[in-house]
């Protein structure tokens, strides 16, 4: 059986190569890459592909498009990076994706760096868990497999800059880069016990920003306009759509505004967050917080909104059931029995699902926790079983599923 073939060679492939593994963690935990801080980003971006190319893969760090007219800071975001084992014009194959940014900024790896221990069997660092041992996962299964000789179909791996954003610079390139895949894997963190996603919420990402009226607040208080006063309205008014009982949230996470303690506010913004479970519950849902937006409070205030559905939702397709029935198998195979979860986070295996109509299936990554926390960790006696079970997956995809036909962009 071709199954335990493949399992025999990658078992000799991996064991040998398990400390070598540890210490790639460990490298790419140590280099920040805060998703504001493009140089950062792009440097881990260069390093990685840079030990692809060592490999033998294609590498190439992709032109960014245009910051659209409305959201101009997304011209400061880095680069998505790919490597591939075949030409562009034959085909992404087996795709896996995974993102390179963090939400810790510059200086983060150095005040809280990799740590192993190895009698608790957990490794901390900032990152660890999302994504960067995924990426690692990635990195090592295509070289095992381009190695071995034993993927009959190219491969393609993308390194996004700004997932933690909801990847609004990266999307329009994984369409690009993905389009006609025969399948997708993402090695976002793992669920303890072998848990995979074939569910995921889609979300949003909103900047708003608002100009008042300064004024002196006590001597000419009526003369001015509070933004900060009609931010506070809004944030109130988005607040209604809040619906845990059917998974939609939406969070005003950071805000920001004002010159001074006694002048009214001339500016305020915010950046808002959501998700859901479908992409009609995210349509319906952006389309209320900009009603919400266009409405006024305090007059002689202007609203702008900018921004919107971001990350699409991983869904049960009859592709994607097919694909988790695979890593099923390949899990058995590699003594890592896997069963299915429904996450609550959002990730780009949604739009390969949603948009692209591929296979396509996530949380395939090492199993940790506390994500985005100062102690996010993963548990590395899963590295090398997870990574085992993603190449078997990938091979059996490989057969299983022939080139998608490609969707209209």
């Amino acid at each position: 059986m071709e199954l335990s073939v493949w399992k025999r060679s990658l078992d000799a492939w991996f064991d040998a190569h398990e400390e070598d593994m540890l210490k790639m963690v460990e490298r790419v935990v140590n280099m920040d890459s805060f998703s504001h801080d493009a140089a950062d980003v792009n440097r881990l971006g260069g390093f990685i592909t840079g030990w692809m190319a060592e490999a033998g893969f294609r590498t190439d760090m992709l032109p960014k498009r245009p910051a659209p007219a409305g959201e101009p800071w997304m011209a400061s975001l880095g680069n998505v990076f790919t490597a591939r084992t075949h030409p562009v014009e034959a085909g992404p194959g087996v795709a896996f994706i995974g993102h390179m940014d963090t939400v810790f900024p510059a200086g983060t790896a150095a005040s809280r760096p990799f740590r192993l221990d190895r009698a608790a069997d957990r490794a901390t660092g900032p990152g660890i868990v999302d994504m960067k041992s995924g990426l690692v996962v990635n990195m090592f299964v295509a070289r095992a497999l381009k190695e071995l000789g034993l993927m009959d179909v190219p491969m393609t791996l993308t390194f996004s800059p700004d997932e933690e954003l909801g990847s609004p610079s990266t999307t329009p390139l994984l369409g690009e880069q993905l389009n006609g895949a025969h399948a997708v894997i993402c090695t976002e963190s793992g669920y303890a016990g072998g848990g995979v996603s074939v569910e995921r919420k889609g979300s949003g990402h909103l900047l708003l920003e608002i100009e008042g009226v300064s004024a002196h607040a006590g001597r000419c208080y009526a003369d001015g306009a509070s933004a900060i006063l009609e931010l506070a309205h809004k944030v109130l008014a988005f607040n209604e759509h809040l619906d845990l009982a059917n998974g939609t949230t939406v969070n005003t996470g950071l805000v920001s505004g004002g010159a001074s303690a006694n002048s009214v506010a001339p500016n305020a913004t915010a950046r808002i967050h959501l998700t859901f479970r479908t992409l009609e519950a995210g349509r319906r849902l952006v389309e209320a917080i900009r009603a919400d937006a266009a409405r006024t409070w305090v007059p002689r205030t202007v609203s702008r909104l900018s921004g919107g559905i971001r990350l699409y939702p991983l869904t049960k397709t009859p592709q994607v059931m097919a694909l988790f029935d695979l890593a099923r198998k390949a899990g058995e195979a590699a003594g890592c029995p896997v069963h299915e979860v429904r996450s609550d986070g959002a990730a780009e295996s949604g739009y390969c699902c949603s948009v692209l109509k591929l296979p396509a299936i996530c949380s395939m990554g090492p199993e940790g926790g506390g994500l985005h926390a100062v102690d996010e960790y993963i548990v590395p006696s899963t590295l090398l079983p997870r990574a085992k079970m993603v190449a078997l997956t990938a091979l059996l995809a490989a057969r299983a599923f022939e080139a998608s036909p490609k969707v209209a962009l």
